[in-house]
This record gives structure tokens, sequence and C-alpha cells, in this order.
């Protein structure tokens, strides 16, 4: 009974960063590969988009640019951790775990880790031996995004780890 939970949040938190405006192919204008989807599954698309910051942030704007994201998706990556999948496009990224760590444990690191990476949690959910955080830079910001943890859904020790983070 407890997979099918495990597979909601997941699905929940592609939901939730597609409704924040998340990857799409018309700001990103495809993959290079003529198939204009923008995703990728590999640091490719990362390092293609820290290489075009907006030009709002270059200018010292209140824009973010794609290292911004970047550097968030490092400072909220779990310890211990196997990363299974990456989805980078049009200023945002969805990005999966495997960790060795417990999610009670996970979940001491990410009370803490979101507002050290200079966030503000807006949102803390718990059930069933799972957590979900909804942050932002602050109130009415669009640079934010979910972190879902949850026991691991291969049923062995550890938990899986999903982020969705966006900066437009």
């Amino acid at each position: 009974m407890k997979r099918p939970r495990a597979l909601i949040l997941p699905i929940l938190l592609l939901l939730i960063l597609a409704a924040c405006g998340g990857p799409t192919s018309a700001t990103d204008g495809g993959d290079g590969n003529g198939n204009g989807n923008g995703s990728s599954s590999g640091a490719e698309a990362s390092q293609s988009e820290a290489a075009q910051p907006s030009a709002e942030a270059s200018s010292g704007g209140n824009g973010h640019s794609a290292g911004d994201l970047d550097s968030l998706v490092e400072a909220l990556t779990p310890p211990n951790a196997t990363e299974i999948s990456r989805t980078t496009a049009g200023g945002g990224a969805f990005v999966a775990w495997q960790s060795t760590d417990s999610a009670d444990s996970l979940k001491s690191f990410y009370e803490s880790a979101i507002p050290d990476a200079g966030m503000t949690i807006f949102s803390t959910t718990s059930a069933s031996g799972s957590y979900a955080w909804v942050f932002a830079q602050d109130e009415g910001s669009s640079f934010g995004g979910s972190v879902t943890v949850g026991p691991s859904s291969d049923g062995s020790d550890g938990a899986s780890v999903v982020i969705g983070v966006t900066t437009e």
C-alpha cells in the first residue's frame, strides 16, 4: 500500500513545477537536436543554460540566471546520494536522487539547507514517512520550488528525493 503513495509525491511535484512555469520549449528554443522539447538527462542542458544568463541578471537587475538555478540545485543536492535523472529547460530544473540516508535524516538536512540557500519555506507537509517543502526566495517571488523526500521506492534502506526549481 505504501508504493502508490510513494509514486503520488513525485507526480504531484511534477504538476507543481508545470504550474509554476516549468520547462517549455518556447522559452529555450529546443535542445539543438531538432525536436524542440528542451529536455535533457545530462549536464549538457545545465551547461548551455549557465552559458546564457538573462540580460536582466547580467545587468544587475532582479532577474535570476541559470547560474542561480545551478547553485540552488547544488545547495539542495542530498548527502550520500546518486542522481537518477535531471531535466532542465526554460529556467527550471527537475532532479531526482536516491540517497542512502533515511527520509528522517534528510528531513533535518532540508530544514536547514533550504534557508541556507537563501530561500524561505512557505509550506511543509508530512505523511506516511514522506516530507515535502514549498519554498521561494521571498513572498511573490518566482525563484523557488519544492523538495519531496520519501522512503526508497525500491524497498531498500534510504530515501528518494525529488526537487523542482524554477527561476521564472
